[in-house]
């Protein structure tokens, strides 16, 4: 008898249709409703033997709870008997797209666009919820009715050792890894965007951009040989060949982000609502920044004394809960999503915790002072403090004038981002009720964009917005201020003098 019953589920140990390391995949039937499904068997005896996989299944099968996608291979149920572990998914009928590939060798362009962006409407789920793939390859992306679907979470990928496991376990070539994971290096969620162009440019031009026969040769190869574009394979416009090169940088801090992956115009128009969502959640984290920065700098906190208070488990990493009592105190009005937004920010290696290292990169990252005690802090003076928190592009920069055009800007895009009321806003700082804004009322405005702007900047932006130098500035100048280039304005302003 070939036939096995798991609850309300029959499948045909011959009718196998997928095995790995710890486990076999066979297409199953709800007997109830008829529908095909994908049962993976998982034996007791060799998952119980092994923390990490135990603890890496139970991993799977919670990230496989959180996602609910067209384009993610959905969970329908688990369970055991006294042998195994089942995981019953959604059955995918077009098999994978390593099959695909062999059989149709390339894409057209048109379809290989298709195939990314059912592939990135996948990873939007990921990324809000702090998930790296880490082992993205055309065999775990799965075709259903046309539709392409991740698939494959493996539990090794889940748990904190998964380079270990992984390189340890590795059979034949790892193309479509990042360059960080094959260098034993840490690395971020910028790993999927590398196996994502990777995977892309096989399915326009039916062969991966590099080749090797081990680990140690491909990452030799990626490193000395320049990424190349083949013209007898496939007519690929520029803006795909672009995309590509953004995603298949071997330096992480030069590859695409996420955000600028979506926003690429070779996709964009398929993702304007997530860009929207993405947009108004990173304005809310920006907005964040700048107090947790003043809090910091005014108070003179000790970054490492601010993690262990923080650090209410005492294991020396900071949860999601953890955190958002922190974001709280800062903004008593921020919303869950908001602070799962920011944490997957500081949860760089995606493992759902943030250690000291991630907590202290991310504050540096922002310009917030981090590698000064508060006795340290307090006798370098003001100035010292001040520059220590400018913009990487203006550190070098001592003219208040940059720093004052800076901050117009901010205020500028500020206005645009939140669409906000001119007048409305010209009305709120006039505390005066005079129609007028003077220094310490334009200086309170400023404080609101930008809380660590001296003096010295306060002022050359109120001569900016005060036209006639008259020391007041009224709604017209404000208002036809903020429509001028900056730049410009101030040239007519120094040629005026």
């Amino acid at each position: 008898m070939t036939d096995k019953r798991i609850d309300k589920y029959i499948f045909n140990v011959k009718d196998r249709i997928g095995q790995g390391s710890y486990a076999e995949v066979f297409k199953g039937t709800n007997e109830k409703t008829g529908e095909k499904v994908a049962i993976k068997m998982l034996s007791k005896s060799v998952i119980n033997a092994d923390d990490y996989l135990r603890e890496g299944l139970i991993q799977e099968i919670k990230i496989m709870q959180k996602l609910k996608s067209p384009n993610i291979v959905q969970l329908l149920d688990v369970m055991e008997t006294n042998n195994n572990y089942y995981i019953v998914q959604e059955y995918c009928d077009g098999g994978d797209f390593d099959e695909h590939l062999k059989k149709k060798k390339l894409l057209q362009e048109k379809e290989a666009i298709k195939f990314l962006v059912d592939v990135l409407n996948g990873f939007t789920h990921l990324i809000k919820n702090g998930i790296i793939h880490r082992d993205l390859k055309p065999a775990n992306i799965l075709i259903d009715k046309q539709t392409y679907k991740l698939a494959d979470f493996g539990f090794a990928k889940c748990v904190d050792n998964f380079k270990k496991t992984m390189m340890a376990s590795m059979v034949g070539t790892p193309l479509y890894m990042s360059p960080q994971i094959l260098d034993h290096k840490r690395y971020n969620s910028k790993t999927d965007v590398w196996s994502i162009g990777f995977i892309f440019y096989e399915a326009l031009f039916g062969k991966t951009p590099w080749t090797a026969r081990s680990p140690a040769e491909l990452l030799k190869n990626i490193r000395t040989q320049p990424l190349k574009f083949p013209t007898d394979k496939n007519q690929v416009s520029q803006e795909t060949q672009d995309l590509i090169i953004g995603c298949l940088q071997a330096d992480e801090n030069k590859r695409m982000s996420w955000e600028e992956i979506y926003k690429h115009p070779a996709i964009s128009q398929y993702f304007s609502d997530f860009i929207k969502g993405n947009n108004k959640l990173e304005d809310k984290a920006q907005y964040l920044i700048n107090d947790i920065r003043q809090m910091i700098c005014k108070e003179k906190i000790d970054i490492h004394k601010l993690f262990a208070d923080l650090d209410m488990s005492k294991d020396k990493a900071l949860d999601v809960n953890e955190l958002g009592k922190f974001l709280q105190k800062v903004d008593k009005d921020i919303t869950r999503e908001e602070i799962e937004y920011i944490f997957n920010k500081f949860d760089d290696d995606g493992n759902n915790q943030i250690e000291f290292e991630e907590f202290k990169k991310w504050l540096e990252d922002n310009q917030i002072v981090t590698n000064a005690n508060p006795q340290q802090q307090q006798r370098g003076g003001g100035s010292q403090k001040k520059l220590s928190i400018l913009p990487h592009q203006l550190k070098s920069q001592s003219s208040i004038e940059e720093r004052a055009n800076y901050v117009i800007e901010k205020l500028k895009l500020s206005i645009q981002k939140y669409k906000i009321n001119l007048l409305d806003l010209f009305k709120k700082f006039d505390k005066s009720a005079d129609q007028r804004l003077d220094k310490n009322e334009m200086g309170l405005l400023l404080k609101r964009i930008e809380p660590n702007i001296s003096q010295e900047e306060i002022i050359a932006c109120f001569e900016f917005f005060d036209a006639n130098g008259d020391g007041e500035i009224t709604f017209q100048e404000f208002q036809t201020s903020l429509s001028e280039e900056v730049g410009k304005k101030r040239q007519s302003i120094d040629h005026h003098e």
